[in-house]
This record gives structure tokens, sequence and C-alpha cells, in this order.
């Protein structure tokens, strides 16, 4: 057993890139009203790499541009707050998700379209509920982020543990054994440290967890989407168990199966869009 404690957490949350911190900010920023242009590129401009990226992706086919923009004051004339807060969002998952995790057996690429998958169908499914669709992407983006400080935390050590998982495999359960907590725990203490909602942080840790999910509409949202990344061939190891429960999700939220395939249909598209916007 390698047992992960606080400190070990905190320890691997330094050692992530800084774009996701600015993604939580940027959430902040865009949740207050006296906000303006100036502190946003301020914000973001605290990373060059996250700025160059971002600048990238707005001079991409995705927004349907021919003339360059070298700004992000023009990113955000071009295509608005929330669509470079989504951009952003991208970027920094794209950055955390660069390589494999060696700890969950996954590729990064893998890791980073789920999270987006999620992402997308969080915003959609909010939009039918009408529920804010900015704060459920950011909880689509960084439900596994638990996976990742907890990989950053164990392959330090001089043995190094890796899940095997098949279809029938709990991962909950195999994290717990291993590390004495859970990724949906990790994460909640990287949020936590970052300053995110609390909201977001209980969703996060309630969403493979039915009981804890039936008593919140941002969990078993979560739960639905990560079912739709699933559908959509894009699912972790381990985690299929977790979504079985779609049927009573759907009834808590007043949605039905037809909602859930639009969903499914809106984050394939978009999922195409922009990891074809990304790759050019």
């Amino acid at each position: 057993m390698i047992l992960i404690t606080p400190t070990d957490l905190k320890l691997a949350a330094n050692d992530l890139p800084p774009s996701p911190q600015v993604f939580g900010k940027l959430g902040k920023l865009l949740r207050d009203p006296f906000t303006g242009l100036n502190d946003i590129t301020d914000l973001v401009n605290t990373d060059a790499s996250l700025t160059a990226r971002v600048l990238r992706l707005s001079n991409s086919a995705l927004y349907g541009h021919c003339i360059p923009i070298d700004t992000l004051d023009d990113a955000i004339n071009r295509v608005g707050f929330r669509a470079v807060f989504k951009l952003v969002g991208v970027v920094a998952v794209s950055e955390v998700f660069s390589h494999r995790n060696v700890t969950y057996s996954v590729e990064g690429s893998l890791l980073w379209e789920n999270a987006l998958c999620c992402g997308l169908a969080m915003e959609t499914l909010a939009q039918k509920l009408g529920m804010d669709e900015q704060e459920a992407y950011t909880l689509g983006l960084l439900r596994s982020f638990g996976k990742l400080v907890i990989n950053t935390c164990v392959t330090k050590q001089e043995k190094p543990i890796s899940f095997s998982g098949n279809a029938n495999s709990r991962l909950v359960e195999w994290e717990e054994e291993h590390f004495g907590l859970n990724n949906p725990q990790a994460a909640g203490f990287l949020l936590s440290t970052w300053n995110f909602p609390a909201d977001t942080i209980d969703a996060i840790q309630n969403q493979y967890t039915p009981e804890a999910a039936i008593q919140s509409k941002d969990a078993a949202m979560l739960n639905l989407a990560a079912l739709i990344a699933e559908n959509l061939g894009k699912a972790l190891p381990g985690e299929s168990k977790y979504w079985e429960s779609a049927e009573t999700y759907l009834q808590q939220l007043g949605l039905n199966g037809a909602h859930l395939e639009e969903a499914q249909e809106y984050a394939e598209k978009a999922l195409e869009s922009v990891i074809a916007s990304v790759a050019a």
C-alpha cells in the first residue's frame, strides 16, 4: 500500500502547470458583473503558454474567421468572454493531461478527450435545465483531476502501482485499498487549495456515489455526462459500474432518454470540432 497524505497531495499540486488555476480564477471573474476586459486579459496573460494556445484556437477554423488576431483583447472581441473561458479550459486540461497516466494505465489524450466530452455534455444538460452552463462545463473538465494528482504522488515511489482493471473492476474501491483515498477525494483537496467553489468540489466528490448524487443535481448531471463520454468511446478504466443509475438520475432531474441522446449528439459533434481545431 502507498498511503497518500495531505502533504503528498500538496506537494504534487505544486508540480502541476498553472493553467488550471488560471481557469478557476477566470470562472470567478466571469461571475462578477463588474469584471472588465482588462481583468480577463491581465489574468490569462500571467501564463504565456496558455495565452499563445488560446490565441491559436481563436484563429482556428473552430470560429470560422480568416483575419488573424494576435492579442487577447482581439480574441475576446471576436468570440466573447464565455468562449474564451471555454478555450482556456480546453488548453488547461490538455496541458495537465499531456502525458500517459501510468497509475491508471490510460493515455493522457484519452483523459483529455473524456474531460472535454464531459464538459460539453454538462454544458448542454445545464442548458436544458436552466442551470449555469459555465459552471457545468467546469465540472466536466475537472472531474478526473484527482487521478492526475494521485499519479503524481504514486510515480515518485520506488515501486509504483498500476490499475489493470477489467470491465468488472470498481476503481474507487481499488484506490482506497492501495492509497487510503480515492480520486474524487484527491480532486476535492486539490480544488480546495485552488479556491474552487464548494459546490464544484462536492459534485466531483459525489460523482460515483448514487446515494449522495440523488441529493445533488450537479453530481447527478456529472454522472450522466460521464456515461455519455463512455457511450462515445471515451471511457476510462474501472468506471463503467458507476454509470448504471442513469434512469434514476434522469427522473431526478426531470429529464428523459431523449434529452440524454440530444446531449450525447451535441457532445459528439462539438468534441470532433474541438479536436480537429486543436490538431490543425
